[in-house]
């Protein structure tokens, strides 16, 4: 079993490095952009901006709301789980450290926390995890099935390790670490790597709200 364990940790280690070498190459491939009104983004992009589908999900308070429910604001998006020990504790700060920067602008931005843990992660438990970052905070959850569609539209991905023969709640999610910036239209605009500069995403966010 302790063999198992240490397989399964292994996997979990070899998944967080691959993610780590691809936003590497992203950030080292990617070219300067701008917005239609000349501001410099600092993300990284693949190719044309594209729309995600129309995804429904339900929201920290147990409501229905599909993607295109979000459009007419830009969008900052992150997939994470409430048991994340590390990643997901400080991309969610760093939303909140975002929108402290944009001052009033902030509120005309969504902030959305997409969960890969749908078996713990229930409305309730996303509805207290969103709101120790900031109440405006959007929490989302839905089956498996429509949440692995959604992340692969976003080039992630997630993977459920083996918990401990224990506790069979005790497992962590190898996940995708990026924020993801969307524009009013629900184009995916920019990708971000874990660790990119407040001010960075800050600008860039700025750089949509002059296009809204």
């Amino acid at each position: 079993m302790k063999k198992s364990q240490g397989e399964g940790f292994k996997v979990f280690l070899a998944i967080l490095a691959s993610l780590v070498l691809v936003a590497i190459s992203g950030l080292l491939l990617s070219s300067a952009l701008r917005s239609s009104s000349g501001a410099v983004l600092g993300g990284v992009t693949n190719g044309q901006y594209r729309v995600i589908s129309d995804y429904t999900l339900v929201n920290q308070n147990n409501q229905r709301v599909s993607l295109a429910d979000l459009r007419g604001k830009p969008t900052l998006l992150v997939f994470g789980y409430t048991f994340c020990p590390d990643v997901c504790p400080l991309s969610m700060y760093d939303l909140r450290r975002v929108k402290q920067a944009l001052g009033e602008a902030g509120r005309g931005v969504n902030y959305v926390f997409v969960t890969v843990d749908p078996e713990r992660d229930t409305p309730d438990v996303l509805r207290r995890y969103v709101a120790a970052f900031d109440p405006a905070f959007i929490g989302l959850t839905s089956d498996e099935t429509t949440l692995r569609k959604m992340i692969y539209e976003f080039d992630g991905m997630f993977e459920k390790q083996p918990p401990r023969p224990d506790n069979p709640k005790s497992y962590v999610v190898a996940h995708t670490s990026f924020t993801y910036l969307l524009d009013a239209d629900g184009r995916l605009r920019m990708t971000y790597a874990f660790g990119t500069p407040i001010d960075t995403i800050a600008r860039d966010v700025q750089g949509l709200l002059k296009d809204s």
